[in-house]
């Protein structure tokens, strides 16, 4: 039996919030994705690209559109400007010329691009910044492309930090760090190297002054 073969080194852990990096973490992978990242990439692409197949038809049309808005009238039966009443409801035609739709379509399926290839070059800090881009453009709806961006962000902290993307691998590194850092000394509890010495008491007898009348 040959006792001088060198240990294999062991897979990285896996689990379903991803792999935890075996060694030192390196800037490759900070700055990249791991497998459960990329697959969100993925699926906030595939998002986007069906936000785009949903406003091809009235892009198709080449005509404009009309959103209907509707608000409760006032006491007095009034509508604010804009607004005309039809039977309870104050209603309210907003056009939305086919240039519109254009923009939409043109700027969902460039964002939608733009995602895909940042997931499939594993490249993270593009990916966060579509991400915020397609959320702030995208208003409402694009709020899950901005929890997409700020999560990305906190497990490239951890990652950095801990050594570990997971959010229970990154407390189990944080506590064991707690336990093994040295206590600190409290204030007074020992006296300091560098503390004058208290001068000794005068063997020379000091009569008390008298008061002054």
């Amino acid at each position: 039996m040959n006792e001088n073969l060198e240990p294999q080194p062991q897979p990285a852990r896996r689990s379903l919030f991803g792999s935890k990096p075996e060694g030192p973490v390196t800037r490759k992978q900070v700055i990249g994705l791991d497998g459960l990242e990329q697959k969100i990439g993925y699926f906030a692409t595939a998002i986007g690209v069906v936000t785009s197949l949903l406003i091809l038809p009235a892009f198709l049309k080449f005509k404009t559109t009309y959103l209907t808005q509707t608000a409760k009238p006032s006491a007095s039966h009034l509508c604010h400007t804009g607004y005309h009443l039809v039977a309870t409801l104050c209603v309210k035609q907003i056009a939305q010329t086919h240039s519109y739709w254009t923009f939409l379509l043109v700027g969902t399926a460039v964002m939608s691009l733009f995602l895909g290839l940042a997931a499939w070059r594993r490249n993270r800090p593009a990916l966060i910044v579509v991400g915020i881009l397609f959320g702030v453009l995208s208003g409402t709806a694009g709020l899950l492309f901005l929890v997409m961006s700020a999560w990305l962000m906190i497990r490239a902290f951890r990652l950095q930090r801990f050594g570990d993307a997971s959010f229970k691998g990154s407390n189990a590194v944080a506590r064991e760090r707690g336990r093994n850092r040295a206590p600190r000394e409290k204030r007074g509890s020992a006296a300091t190297v560098d503390a004058k010495p208290t001068p000794a008491a005068s063997k020379r007898y000091t009569p008390k002054k008298k008061p002054r009348r």
